[in-house]
């Protein structure tokens, strides 16, 4: 008797793990596609400013100069001294 609970109690157990794990997984599917791609109204913004000088204040610090190029998750400015910054979305903290 005591055997039959304890092979029911692990069933259960597998079943509650094979649900949490399908959990898991939808809601790292979701945090992947949050990370992935840049809203759509950012993009709008960038596009909007293409060919014009803009600042862009990132997490190693701002970048100022022409945005010559917007990629799926990058964008290359101009620097004012003629170097190019390509910057990864995923850097930016604000545009002006």
């Amino acid at each position: 008797m005591l055997r039959r609970k304890l092979m029911r109690s692990l069933t259960q157990i597998r079943l509650m793990i094979a649900r949490l794990n399908s959990r898991i997984n939808a809601l790292q599917e979701q945090v992947n596609d949050l990370q992935g791609t840049p809203s759509s109204s950012v993009m709008a913004l960038l596009r909007g400013k293409l060919n014009t000088r803009i600042t862009v204040e990132t997490t190693a610090g701002s970048v100022f100069g022409t945005l010559i190029a917007i990629g799926e998750d990058y964008v290359q400015i101009a620097e004012p001294n003629g170097s190019i910054a390509i910057i990864p979305l995923r850097s930016f903290l604000s545009v002006a």
